[in-house]
C-alpha cells in the first residue's frame, strides 16, 4: 500500500519482481479478482503521480464498522451458525461450481443449458425438473 518499503518473509513490494508474494499464491478467491486488479491499478497510478495511497487506511474504517456490527449481533457466548446461513453459503458455493462447469462446456451445450435455465426461470420451476421432462 506504499506505507512500507519491505515485506515480511523477504518479499519485494513490486508485483512483477521474481521475489513477489504473488508468486507463492496457489489460489485466489474469484470474488476478489476485480478488487485486486483495481487496487493494483490505483496503486500504480498513485505511484506514478507521486501520491502515497494506502488501501489499508481507506478500508480500515469500513472493516471496523462491519466487525463492530457483526460482534454486536452475536451473543456473548458465540452462538453457533444458523442452519439458514449454512444452507445459503452452500447454495452460493454450489452456484459458483455449477457456473464453472457450465463455462467449461462447449458453446453449443452452453447455449442449450442457458436456454433451459431461462425457460425455467420464466416458469419459476427448477432446471433439473425441466431437463427430466425433456429426456
Amino acid at each position: 500500500d506504499g506505507s512500507v518499503d519491505t515485506l515480511p518473509g523477504g518479499f519485494d513490494t513490486n508485483e512483477l519482481s521474481p521475489n513477489s508474494p504473488v508468486k507463492v499464491l496457489q489460489s485466489f478467491p474469484q470474488e476478489l479478482t476485480l478488487v485486486g486488479r483495481s487496487t493494483v491499478l490505483i496503486k500504480g497510478i498513485a505511484s506514478r503521480l507521486g501520491v502515497r495511497w494506502s488501501l489499508a487506511s481507506e478500508w480500515a474504517p469500513i472493516a471496523r464498522r462491519l466487525l463492530a456490527r457483526q460482534s454486536a449481533a452475536r451473543s456473548p457466548f458465540g452462538a453457533p451458525p444458523r442452519l439458514r446461513s449454512i444452507v445459503r453459503l452452500l447454495g452460493q458455493w454450489a452456484a459458483a461450481k455449477l457456473s464453472a462447469v457450465v463455462l467449461a462446456l462447449p458453446p453449443p451445450l452452453r447455449r442449450l443449458v442457458a436456454a433451459v435455465a431461462l425457460r425455467c426461470s420464466k416458469r419459476g420451476s427448477s432446471p433439473t425438473g425441466q431437463l427430466a421432462t425433456q429426456s
